[in-house]
């Protein structure tokens, strides 16, 4: 009988600003974790601006109000410990763990990188020249480039989550401090935001400490800005892409179709019938193409699931003379596994693997603090991490056929997606498929 997990104590409270406290109680370590979750992710960067989310974030260090970047460096050294700034395509995240004793100073220390930075003409130079000079080294590593590719072509250029976090070498090049400070001040605000603190402290005392250090600061004013169009464009029938990256002897190999959103019903069914497919190193796709034929090293498949949309991947690479051989194996077992999903061998196994793995993601402050935050913001509630396990262990052979009926990365609309050389990618797919070959440094 698989028991579920006992969350911490933890109250929830909607400030009138429209923040979001989060407090959870964790006695066992004497740490102190902070979160703060605002909605500037890479899905709010303005027309004509991909990655300009993910550049305001990373200069959020370089400065504030009250001190330079160095300055800003040896607060955050201060207190023996590092400040993490993520950037997902539904929000942008900061945290810092620091030892209780600390709590205040960290609290102050995050609210003042997070709503007062300064944006100095110089480190915005800077940091276009690093993010310029990235983008260029990325297209040296195919993997990256079809990361990129997977983002563009699964979600389409007109949907907000259809570009790479970083962005654009063509927009890139344009970002001028006003970029920043403008997107500074329309995202970075305390409705839809949601700060969390983890510590030893009841939660009662954890949310005063957190009223107590907002008191001292001051949001940017909020400001309008039209809703975001998140609706499924639609797809005809199967494409390839080939980016082409000359001399290649190796091909990377993405097959890309829609997904479902974190809230979508299909969730559980869908976690479980993916790891059966390709998301465990004892997967169908793992014994067909690494185990019995020796085409790669590298199977999965995942679900990428954002707040609004998602995608189903296949991801793998091969050498050139393989390639066909390798996509002919996946399209034919993701289809087959389609109409019949998972044996009941796998079903059982995929369960179990993903009852056990769970707890695990609870186990630090951090983990805590970011999967009862996500939860939260995403609509799921807390009933989402208090029954997983039960939620995981129930799901039926016949629910997770269902799911991968609906979610095969192998169906109509497939994108399949090609970094290597040109000329391979083209033979071996255009009997499949219509296929367009396009350069490299169109994707950066």
């Amino acid at each position: 009988m698989i028991k579920d997990v006992a969350l911490p104590p933890l109250q929830i409270a909607q400030e009138p600003s429209g923040l979001t406290l989060l407090a959870i109680q964790r006695r066992a370590v004497p740490l102190f974790h902070v979160r703060l979750s605002v909605p500037a992710g890479a899905a709010e960067d303005p027309r004509g601006k991909a990655g300009l989310a993910q550049f305001t974030a990373d200069l959020l260090r370089r400065g504030t109000m009250r001190r330079d970047a160095r300055g800003v460096d040896e607060l955050i050294e201060s207190m023996g410990t590092g400040l993490g700034i993520e950037v997902s395509l539904d929000e942008a995240a900061l945290t810092l763990t620091v030892p209780s004793d600390l709590s205040v100073r960290a609290l102050d220390a995050l609210l003042e990188v997070a709503l007062e930075p300064s944006f100095p003409d110089e480190e915005v130079a800077s940091a276009r020249r690093r993010t310029l000079a990235s983008l260029q080294s990325d297209l040296d590593e195919p993997s990256s480039v079809a990361a990129r590719a997977v983002v563009t072509l699964g979600y389409g250029a007109h949907h907000p989550y259809g570009h790479p976090a970083h962005g654009f070498r063509r927009d890139v090049e344009t970002f001028q401090r006003e970029d920043a400070l403008g997107f500074h001040a329309s995202r970075f605000n305390a409705r839809g935001a949601l700060l969390a603190v983890v510590g030893t402290a009841p939660p009662e005392q954890l949310l005063d400490l957190a009223r107590e250090r907002l008191a001292q600061v001051r949001w940017p004013s909020e400001a309008r800005r039209a809703p975001l169009d998140f609706a499924a464009l639609p797809r005809e029938g199967m494409r390839a892409l080939v980016w082409h990256k000359p001399d290649s002897t190796q091909a990377q190999l993405r097959i890309v179709a829609t997904g479902i959103p974190r809230r979508s019903p299909l969730y559980m069914p869908a976690v479980v019938e993916n790891t059966a497919l390709g998301g465990g190193f004892t997967s169908l796709l793992v014994d067909a193409i690494r185990v019995d034929r020796g085409l790669s090293y590298s199977v999965s498949t995942r679900l990428a699931m954002a707040r609004h949309a998602g995608l189903s991947v296949f991801s793998s690479f091969t050498k050139n003379e393989t390639l066909r051989e390798l996509v002919d194996v996946a399209l034919e077992k993701m289809r087959g596994y389609a109409r019949t999903g998972p044996s009941k061998d796998a079903l059982e196994k995929a369960r179990s693997y993903l009852a056990g793995l769970f707890p695990l993601g609870l186990e630090s402050n951090e983990a805590l603090a970011e999967q009862v935050a996500d939860a939260i913001l995403d609509g799921l509630g807390l009933d989402h991490l208090a029954t997983y396990r039960s939620r995981i262990a129930a799901v039926t052979a016949a629910q997770a056929r269902q799911a991968a009926e609906q979610l095969s990365p192998a169906r109509d609309g497939t994108q399949i997606v090609v970094v290597g050389d040109g000329e391979v990618g083209r033979k071996a797919l255009t009997d499949i498929c219509p296929v367009d070959v396009r350069p490299i440094e169109d994707l950066a």
